[in-house]
């Protein structure tokens, strides 16, 4: 047997090793919480499976709450600024796992990964926030803030509702947004079979749909629009006083009230459709 077919059957060996070890972790159900010292934080990110709780307090804190001999597979450190929360092994069984995060207005950047789960059942007063989900995460989050801007990937699903002066929304890979906004100012991109639905309102309004794509946005009320429509996408938008429409290649644009219309651009089968 030649050495490189030697040394692939070991590491073949070594893969199937580590993913038999890793399955074995299982909790006892006996569940403890564990306060976790931490050093100051800016950004955080949730790699794995776990339900990640915030709520604001000007102190900042980290707390496990799961099964006692899990206490150890669940890690939080800080890194350059940034709370890392994952887990070092896979855990097959379970009675809980919580993690508790208090933030306060240090926090700039939220980031979510490989199914994470991240809530809060209260508002966070957060001057500027950048929320950056991937990986099937959930994020069900209530914010007020000065500055919101979302990037949503990899079929990702988001619940917020947000008080903002500006919301910016990059929206991509069959992600899916849903919420409550109120807001000055609204800029959202939609890619690749995403889809967000949300009610509240806007002065000013600028989306782009390409891809097959969804906005839903009957109860989302702005007093000026500007839609770029492209590739069989589908927009449903309310505009009060003025609404601009740029619209092709087989795009549907679907316009609640009565706003005054002007279109830049519309050509190559698209639609425009008056609804109540």
């Amino acid at each position: 047997m030649k050495i490189s077919h030697k040394i692939a059957i070991l590491f073949t060996l070594l893969i199937i090793t580590t993913i038999n070890s890793q399955e074995k972790l299982k909790g006892n159900k006996e569940v403890t919480t564990e306060n976790r010292i931490i050093s100051d934080f800016n950004k955080l990110e949730v790699i794995d499976n776990i339900d990640v709780y915030l709520s604001y307090n000007d102190v900042q804190s980290v707390n496990v709450e799961t099964d006692s001999n899990l206490q150890e597979a669940v890690i939080t450190e800080v890194n350059n600024g940034t709370l890392v929360i994952k887990i070092s092994d896979k855990i097959v069984r379970k009675k809980t796992l919580a993690v508790y995060v208090k933030v306060n207005k240090k926090i700039q950047v939220i980031n979510s990964y490989n199914s994470a789960k991240i809530i809060s059942k209260n508002s966070l007063a957060i001057d500027s926030l950048t929320i950056n989900s991937f990986d099937n995460s959930d994020i069900n989050l209530k914010l007020n803030s000065n500055n919101v801007k979302i990037n949503s990937k990899k079929s990702s699903n988001l619940k917020l509702e947000v008080l903002s002066n500006s919301i910016t929304i990059n929206a991509e890979e069959n992600s899916n947004i849903k919420g409550t906004f109120d807001t000055k100012e609204a800029v959202f991109t939609l890619l690749d079979k995403a889809s967000i639905d949300l009610e509240g309102s806007t002065t000013f309004f600028e989306i782009e749909t390409l891809g097959n794509t969804s906005f839903k946005g009957k109860d989302f009320k702005s007093e000026k629009a500007l839609v770029n429509a492209t590739n069989s996408s589908n927009t449903y938008i309310n505009a009060l006083k003025t609404i601009d429409i740029r619209a092709k290649n087989s795009a549907k644009v679907y316009l609640y009230s009565n706003p005054q219309i002007t279109m830049t651009e519309f050509f190559d089968k698209a639609a425009l459709y008056k609804r109540e």
